[in-house]
């Protein structure tokens, strides 16, 4: 039986977030990329997308050209309000869970958007999607269930009018792109004369999966595809350097990337920024003024400014993805930008150039995300700024301003690093919002901790004091000997000695410290690991002590429960009596001479519960353990943080930009949702004349509060003439 809509959310049908910590998932993933990294080195889609593509240079440059608005094609014309303006969207990293997807789409869909601050919002003509359409895999069930469904149900109408261009993230290069190729590129087909697939209400545009939108009032946005921040292929190097032929000096560009490799190259400690490097320097050997870079794929909001080049770059990917922590982001870090070689002047650059011949230097700019922040020189330094600014809303000069609004350059990020902290916190309770790692972890300590005691009975390690717990000896007895007892356990098993080696060496390959160049690298990951694995060995065989005092208690009591049934067995009936002497008589032969604790009934409790209650306790405390050593270098060294967020799977704190363009000037609205509704704060839409405009098939039970993330961001025009 079919069951409605909303029905479906109620009882969990629909896709739900991924859980990235799903033992099976990780296998899968790990698998896909591998061999999509090959794929994409030995097969690149965006050279075959090149070479189907058949057009002349004069068709290839005005395929996205918008700048007309009196056009009397549609599909060469972008629609004005009454000021004339014309407005654009972006939205990147969806197609994950359900709810946080299907509520991004159900505001991009409305005709506009009442937002405090701000007044009416009308909707963008065209959407932009920046990467990562669709978690985990790039497969065409996983786009249709996470992306295509959410949208088409939030907007479905006869003709679609708006329109979508969409840049590939990583995930969508987990296939080779060809899930993303048929369903964003499908204009290159010439049978479909030049009309895409239809999402919702919007109709793809796009031929390749990277492009360049000319707009009126000489504004300009690119699209590249960078294929897992490796390059930029040279047929997509062409099609740039014929787009920034028809750039006039002085226009304005923004540049759409699918990663911010700014941050990328701050917190990875990699150059990745030669695909940013390289289409800036095409777009700038033309004269064009590039205000602002947008990028997706961290799934937060940031903004950096660059004073020095007026410049803003920013970070918008919480779209439907899991929510990134924001208390990584440093407030200052550097850019590299291309300047001409008489610009650069002897000491400003260093020797990169786009490619030989070519009279472009890389500049190291300074970019900052909060205003009037010197550099931190450390972690504690960077901290204190931190809880600096936390603090300054609550000065009583900054209570006394509340209602005037802020300045229009205030770097902001969202949510704030006080809140993204706070919720840090909540990977101490690891085991339950990822039970099946935690799972995993718990074998991971039955494993090791059985192969121990099993040699502590072959071998007679601690003379019985182990074997005698919660019987002839305490765990508090025993504990401080336990090191000692670990030694001699691994000098007679190789075994033993392999598990604990293999895991010390999982635990400090694990240690994310690349942002440490050098010996420092080593270094932290050598003590970090080093602790992380003697707190996991201290837990898994002080819980293994403690799992054999208890079933040497249970023992007792359980073998005199079945003495009990043993002696009564001639009482029953005979088909019950030869069961009791067939399972009950081996129990009764003595122990082995020299080790009287260890009887059958003993042997028999702790082989039947021991793996049980390692798995359960290894799981709980283990994966909390785990959990806590997140929070611990989360905070403290701005490690693992994506790790722990992910494991979270918070889809609150959405994400999108609402640009507004004017001949003088470009308005970016960052709006954001801190709620979103769940699987009970949604109802069938209506039907007949009260259905919205958009004609969605679910409806918020309240209404969604979009609000302002911060102040909008005003870009003024100017020409390079005039300067």
């Amino acid at each position: 039986m079919d069951l409605s809509l909303q029905r479906q959310l109620r009882k969990g049908r629909l896709p739900q977030m991924v859980s990235w910590y799903d033992p099976r998932l990780l296998t899968r993933v790990g698998i896909r990329t591998i061999v999509s990294s090959v794929f994409g080195q030995y097969a690149d889609q965006r050279l075959m997308q090149a070479v189907t593509d058949r057009c002349d240079d004069a068709e290839l440059c005005r395929r996205y050209d918008y700048a007309d608005p009196r056009s009397h094609d549609p599909q060469r014309r972008i629609g004005m309000d009454e000021s004339g303006a014309f407005w654009i969207d972006y939205i990147a990293d969806v197609g994950d869970g359900f709810e946080p997807t299907y509520t991004a789409a159900y505001l991009l869909a409305q005709d506009s958007l009442a937002v405090k601050g701000a007044g009416q919002l009308p909707h963008g003509e065209i959407l932009i999607m920046g990467g990562d359409q669709c978690y985990p895999q790039a497969t065409r069930e996983e786009y249709k269930e996470r992306l295509l469904q959410p949208f088409n149900w939030a907007f479905s109408v006869a003709h679609p009018d708006r329109k979508l261009f969409a840049i590939p993230g990583n995930h969508d290069w987990y296939d080779g792109l060809n899930a993303f190729d048929g369903l964003f590129c499908s204009s290159r087909d010439r049978l479909s004369e030049g009309k895409g697939n239809v999402i919702g209400g919007w109709q793809c545009q796009q031929h390749r999966s990277y492009w360049a939108i000319r707009l009126p009032h000489n504004w300009w946005i690119w699209g590249a595809d960078i294929q897992f921040s490796k390059y930029l292929d040279t047929a997509q190097v062409s099609y740039f350097e014929a787009m920034a032929a028809q750039i006039q000096p002085g226009d304005s560009l923004i540049i759409c990337l699918a990663e911010p490799s700014w941050l990328v190259r701050d917190m990875q400690g990699l150059d990745e920024e030669e695909n940013f490097f390289k289409i800036t320097s095409i777009a700038r050997a033309r004269g064009a003024n590039v205000v602002a870079v947008i990028a997706g794929d961290w799934h937060h909001y940031n903004r950096y400014y660059a004073h020095e080049l007026d410049v803003h770059f920013i970070t918008s990917g919480g779209g439907g993805a899991f929510l990134h922590p924001t208390h990584v982001l440093k407030n200052n870090v550097q850019v590299r930008w291309p300047v001409h070689r008489e610009e650069a002047g002897s000491g400003t650059a260093d020797a990169t150039e786009v490619r030989p011949g070519e009279p472009w230097k890389a500049r190291e700019v300074n970019i900052r995300l909060k205003r009037n922040t010197r550099a931190a020189e450390n972690v504690v330094e960077q901290a204190v700024q931190d809880v600096q600014d936390a603090l300054e809303p609550l000065q009583p000069e900054a209570l006394g301003s509340r209602k005037r609004p802020l300045q229009p350059q205030a770097p902001k990020c969202y949510p704030t690093k006080t809140r993204s902290y706070l919720l840090s916190l909540r990977n101490v309770l690891f085991p339950f919002y990822n039970p099946a790692f935690a799972i995993g972890i718990g074998l991971l300590y039955w494993l090791i901790t059985w192969e121990f005691q099993t040699l502590v009975t072959r071998h007679s390690i601690s003379d019985g004091k182990i074997d005698g717990l919660g019987i002839t000896t305490s765990l508090l007895s025993v504990l401080p000997y336990l090191p000692l007892y670990l030694v001699q356990a691994m000098v007679t098993s190789i075994t033993l000695a392999v598990m604990l080696g293999g895991l010390y060496a999982v635990l400090v390959w694990y240690v994310d410290a690349i942002d440490r160049p050098g010996l420092r690298r080593y270094a932290t990951k050598f003590f970090i690991g080093t602790g992380h694995f003697l707190a996991h060995v201290a837990a898994m065989f002080t819980l293994s002590l403690m799992v054999v005092s208890l079933n040497n208690q249970m023992a007792p009591a359980i073998e005199r429960q079945l003495q009990t049934i043993n002696a009564t067995r001639d009482e029953r009936p005979a088909v019950v009596r030869e069961i009791i002497r067939e399972s009950l008589d081996p129990l009764q032969r003595k122990p082995a001479p020299g080790n009287s604790q260890r009887s059958p009934v003993r042997e028999l409790v702790g082989f039947m519960s021991y793996p049980a209650l390692m798995v359960a306790l290894g799981a709980l405390v283990g994966g909390s353990l785990w959990g806590f050593y997140w929070v611990l270098t989360g905070i403290i060294a701005r490690m693992h943080a994506e790790d722990a967020f992910a494991a979270l799977r918070i889809q609150n704190y959405r994400t999108f930009l609402r640009l507004k363009f004017e001949p003088d000037r470009l308005t970016i609205y960052p709006l954001g949702v801190d709620k979103v509704p769940g699987r009970h704060g949604w109802r069938n839409a209506p039907m007949g004349a009260a259905a919205p405009p958009h004609n969605p098939k679910l409806v918020p039970a309240k209404p969604i509060d979009v609000r302002l993330i911060e102040s909008p961001i005003v870009i003024l025009r100017h020409d390079v003439t005039a300067e």
